[in-house]
């Protein structure tokens, strides 16, 4: 089985530049998201919850998504396809779902 490997010379410079853009953002979206999951577990409210994982679609799996999809199209040597249409699109898809969950959470009554 052949490990997967990035030859280093066709990584674009800028790209460490959007890396490293894209790794603080990352973080400081699992920052939001734990202090709503901690709502969550201090109110035992619903809402908390849907905004927890509203946010984490967001600012996290969305990122995290489009860096793998370009990862893999690097070492893959994908088309341009792969760039133009399927990582926004799958981008933007998680963002809706996170969106539809934020809507959610502002939509629940409480039960308290």
């Amino acid at each position: 089985m052949q490990s997967l490997q990035i030859d280093p010379s066709v990584i674009p410079p800028y790209s460490l530049l959007l890396l490293a853009v894209t790794l603080l953002a990352v973080g400081m979206g699992v920052f939001i998201v734990y202090q709503a999951y901690q709502g969550y577990r201090r109110s035992n409210r619903r809402q908390m919850l849907f905004l927890a994982a509203g946010l984490a679609l967001i600012t996290v799996v969305s990122p995290i998504a489009s860096l793998l999809i370009s990862i893999a199209g690097l070492q893959f040597r994908l088309d341009l396809i792969v760039y133009t249409l399927y990582s926004p699109l799958v981008s933007n898809s998680i963002k809706i779902v996170g969106i539809g969950c934020i809507i959610y959470s502002l939509s629940l009554r409480s039960h308290s």
